[in-house]
């Protein structure tokens, strides 16, 4: 994957193989990548004046995709969903609810770049990214987890502040992780034709949102936590908490223990 290009310049190249494993120095890639805040401020104020800086595009994922049709792949997804959308587009002007989108879309695309994934889909107000998995699940599952991280950063000390000074509302998200086997799916003839995939995971990832407990959290699914935890070490922190939920509206259940579905949050 190369880096996305700018006006202002290109954002550092990713340097993840094609299995999805961040190599050296880019491992820690989240602390170098919010260490260009400025730049970041900078780029924000002038899509925010004059447009979308970058072709938001998801044909890096389809090309990686089709190297995967009619195979099982493992992937850690990661959705950021707006909150408040709906009430959003019956109060603000079209252009204006347009250019939030915009820079929102923007600006998680090349953080999810930066931590070597791929954007899925952009769905309204969401944008959803995969992360390769099958070399490396346990670095994929702390790439996500820290491309979250730094997304609740960006917009928090990037995005906000800018979009207050306009008298425009703050945009608050949540996100949702989790890792698993998904089936590649070509939908035609073409080797153009419509590319999906389908499994547990991103199913479960998409309903996790609605789980959770205030705005601006990182959910991750049992899968993830678990593969996560297994390499902490017992006195590293690890920030992540059982998430209590209504088994009434949570109807997942872990496979292996019939148990329901666990979901963790900070």
């Amino acid at each position: 994957m190369v880096g996305c290009k700018t006006k202002k310049g290109l954002l550092p190249k990713d340097k993840s193989n094609q299995h999805g494993k961040l190599v050296k120095d880019s491992i820690s890639v989240m602390i170098p990548y919010l260490a260009n805040l400025e730049q970041i401020r900078a780029r924000v104020q002038h899509t925010l004046e004059t447009g979308v800086q970058i072709d938001l595009s998801t044909e890096e994922c389809k090309k990686y995709l089709r190297r995967h049709v009619n195979s099982k792949i493992k992937i850690a997804v990661l959705y950021i969903d707006i909150i408040g959308s709906t009430n959003m587009n019956q109060v603000l002007p079209a252009s204006k609810l347009a250019l939030m989108l915009q820079v929102f879309s923007q600006e998680m695309t090349m953080v999810s770049n930066a931590y070597g994934g791929y954007v899925l889909k952009y769905v309204g107000d969401a944008v959803i990214t995969l992360f390769p998995a099958d070399y490396d699940p346990h670095q994929t599952c702390e790439n996500a987890i820290n491309c979250a991280k730094s997304m609740l950063a960006i917009l928090k000390e990037c995005i906000n502040p800018p979009l207050k000074a306009m008298s425009l509302p703050e945009i608050n998200v949540n996100i949702s992780i989790d890792v698993g086997e998904v089936l590649v799916v070509l939908y035609g003839k073409s080797i153009k034709s419509h590319i999906d995939i389908i499994g547990l995971c991103i199913s479960i990832a998409a309903k996790m949102l609605s789980q959770a407990p205030g705005k601006n959290q990182i959910i991750i699914g049992q899968s993830a936590y678990s593969l996560v935890r297994k390499y902490k070490a017992p006195e590293e922190n690890f920030a992540f908490k059982a998430l209590a939920v209504d088994i009434s509206q949570w109807p997942y259940k872990d496979l292996e223990t019939g148990e329901a579905y666990s979901l963790y949050t900070v």
